[in-house]
Parts: C-alpha cells; structure tokens; sequence
C-alpha cells in the first residue's frame, strides 16, 4: 500500500480531516503527537472497589482521581480515541455501579471502543456470604452480556475495524461458561477469518484478558485459566498465524508498571509474532495508563502517570512493521 492510500484510509477511519505528511519518518520531540494516538483504559472497577479500599474516605478519594484521566486526555489534545479494555463497574455490575460507569463515560471526551471484562457480565447483582462474588448461570450471563452491549451501544459483542493498514479486533469473553475470559467457538472462527484476511500488517487485538505466560510468575494467580485468554490451546493455533509485529492489548492481571514483567518483551511475547501489552487497571493509588501511537512504519507504545503528571520513558517501546 503506497503512502497517499495508506493516508485516505486514516481519514476514512478515523472520521476526520488529517493534515498532510501525518507519518513522519521521525520522531523527535513534538513530531509523536503527529501519530494516531489511542489512549488504553482498562479496569476502571467503578466508582471503586470497596474490597481494595473499605474506607469509603478512600475510596471516595480514588474514584475522583480517576477523573483525572479525563482531564489529560483533553490538555494532551493528540487523543484521537480511547480503547476500554472491561471490568467497568466495581465488582458486581449491578444497576447501581453501571450508574457510576454511565457517568464517566459520559465525559470521555474522545470515542471509545470496548473489550467487554468478567465484571461486566458473569455475576450475580447481589454479595453471597461476606460480600463474595456468585457467579450468574449461563443464561444470567448471556442475559447480561446483550444488555452491556446494548447498554454501550457496541455494533457486537465482537467486532473489528480498520485504521490505515492495522487491523483493531475487539474480543469478548461469551463463551458463557465457567471460565469467565472464555472466547466461544464462533468468535475463535470469526477471528481466523480475519487473520486469513489481513495477513500483510500487524493485528491489534483487544482483550480484556491476556494471553498465557506472557507474565512472570509472580503471583498464583497469573498465569492460569482464569486470568489469561481461553481456550488457550487453540488460541495459539490460530495466532501463530497472526502477521508479525502484532499486538494483544489486554487487562485483567491489574499488573502495576513496577512489575518486572510489565513491560518486558521477552516475557511478554507470545508465539515469536506477537507482544502481549499489559495494562494497570486505574483503581489504585498509582494511575497510569498506557498509550498507542499508530504510524505508517511503527508502533509507538507509552506509558503515563497521572498521579505524578509525567511521561515514563523507560516504558517507552517502538514495534517496527516496515
């Protein structure tokens, strides 16, 4: 695909006007900003999770600093949209927390697009004994799945889309099961075809879940069915055949930036083509998220501290597809 192609498909994606020479070949300085920046959201578990944080004072405090997102994305000014990647009410997605959510994504002043979490669907409304979760059956689940996505107005509960020469697929976990981040069989064959189809440019994936040992293991819980992206066995069927230089962009593990393996590309990779992108989720102390810049020739990845206002550049990765 020549440059002046590439550049009408961006504005035909991205529904507005670009100016020329958007992709530079460099980028020092101010030129970043020329790039498609899509900002990653993951985990907003509102308004917060009274299990992490009993004090209502603190909680309270944790749930207005997540604002504080919103109002970066409107003084940075480059967000071209935003990528939600699930788990949006606390903990039991019931009416009361989808309010707080309605409320936040009523100010996210760019558009969105969503990869659904297990708190948005797989549970009761209600706390068994000790505020635990009860798992919904599968017709709760399914129930709660469709009314989530017609709640966000989502085209599907999976879908994809095109920005340039990337591929972006959304996943959802609806499979319904006893797995919450379980993929069906009709997803997993909707997404072979799609990587039948686009094999020349890398793949970015949105899944709410990541991808197995593509962490350290350094917890009991990472690493296992029910953290990672199921069926595993024959999702790494079908992405070994992913273009290289792809990337699956997930949550869920609420993996801090100061772990060691949140930004570690050897542990990270997943079948020699593609880079699991791990995402803090931003109910906690430290806010941070993480930002994609799409260009013609690259992949710009960074990281943001909203607490400290400050870019991390030692998180600061660049993927080449040349």
């Amino acid at each position: 695909m020549n440059r002046r192609n590439f550049l009408k498909l961006m504005m035909g994606a991205a529904g507005y006007v670009m100016l020329d020479n958007i992709f530079p070949s460099r980028m020092e300085g101010a030129e970043l900003k020329r790039g498609y920046h899509i900002v990653l959201i993951s985990d907003l578990h509102l308004p917060w999770r009274s299990k992490s944080f009993p004090d209502a004072k603190k909680g309270k405090k944790i749930f207005l600093q997540k604002e504080k997102i919103l109002q970066n994305i409107k003084k940075w000014g480059d967000v071209k949209e935003a990528a939600l990647l699930g788990d949006f009410p606390a903990r039991y997605g019931n009416e009361e927390e989808f309010l707080s959510v309605d409320k936040f994504m009523a100010k996210l002043p760019v558009p969105y697009y969503i990869a659904i979490g297990n708190h948005d669907y797989a549970y009761k409304d209600n706390p068994g004994k000790n505020g635990k979760l009860k798992r919904g059956n599968h017709a709760e689940k399914v129930k709660k799945l469709n009314a989530f996505k017609e709640r966000y107005k989502m085209p599907s509960l999976y879908y994809g889309r095109t920005i340039g020469k990337y591929r972006l697929l959304y996943l959802a976990p609806d499979a319904c099961g006893n797995l919450n981040v379980e993929l069906s069989q009709a997803q997993l064959e909707w997404m072979k075809e799609e990587i039948a189809n686009y094999r020349e440019n890398p793949i970015i994936f949105f899944c709410h879940a990541p991808l197995m040992n593509t962490l350290p293991q350094y917890n009991k819980k990472v690493n296992k069915p029910q953290t990672t992206a199921q069926p595993d066995e024959y999702l790494s069927k079908i992405l070994q055949n992913a273009p290289k230089g792809s990337l699956w962009i997930s949550g869920h593990t609420h993996t801090p930036v100061n772990n060691p393996g949140f930004a570690d590309d050897a542990v990270n990779r997943y079948n020699d083509n593609i880079i699991n992108i791990h995402n803090p989720t931003i109910d906690a102390k430290r806010l941070c998220t993480n930002s994609l810049y799409l260009f013609e020739d690259r992949i710009v990845l960074r990281t943001y501290d909203h607490t400290k206002d400050i870019w991390l550049d030692e998180y600061r990765r660049v993927y080449e597809n040349k």
